[in-house]
């Protein structure tokens, strides 16, 4: 959600009055889309400390272990850390980065992509660990996320308040 209020002074004396309005405007925008990429976000956050905690930082590549059904490294638990620090954060502004939000849910189905059909298969599984489970786990986030950047709308609500006070000059 974004806030902005805007504070604008009206002088009111068409009547031959001597008041001076202030308008003050407040702006709530949000989308259906923030939602998704914080419970995505918050998600893989989840599951790359899970994956952490289990194996340790100590080296990136080993030892390889299977948290939730899905093979994973240290490297591939930092990786999936940092993806979802970043949807987090895609979803504090709503219009402004659902761009980049479209662009993470590209580079998760990419990936999703290219564990299915077995691209690099010594390399993934020697540095990532990952399996097909972990190809369709990414290949469904990333439609979900593309789809939800592009797809849903943004909400605007304006709120405009007037507030009349003498004049200083009187």
């Amino acid at each position: 959600m974004r806030l902005r209020r805007q504070t604008q002074e009206v002088d009111a004396n068409r009547a031959g009055g001597s008041e001076v309005y202030e308008e003050r405007a407040t702006t709530l925008t949000w989308s259906p889309a923030q939602l998704i990429a914080l419970a995505v976000g918050i998600g893989f956050v989840v599951l790359g400390a899970a994956v952490l905690a289990k194996t340790g930082s100590s080296h990136l590549y080993t030892p390889l272990v299977v948290v939730w059904h899905l093979g994973h490294s240290p490297l591939l638990g930092w990786i999936d850390v940092g993806f979802g620090l970043l949807l987090i954060l895609t979803a504090v502004i709503p219009g402004g980065v659902r761009a980049f939000m479209g662009l993470l849910g590209a580079g998760a189905l990419a990936f999703g992509i290219v564990v299915l059909v077995d691209a690099a298969p010594n390399r993934l599984h020697r540095w990532l660990g990952v399996t097909h489970t972990n190809g369709w786990l990414y290949v469904g986030v990333g439609a979900a996320l593309v789809l939800a950047a592009f797809a849903l709308p943004v909400f605007v609500i304006e709120r405009h308040r007037q507030i009349r006070r003498p004049d200083a000059m009187a």
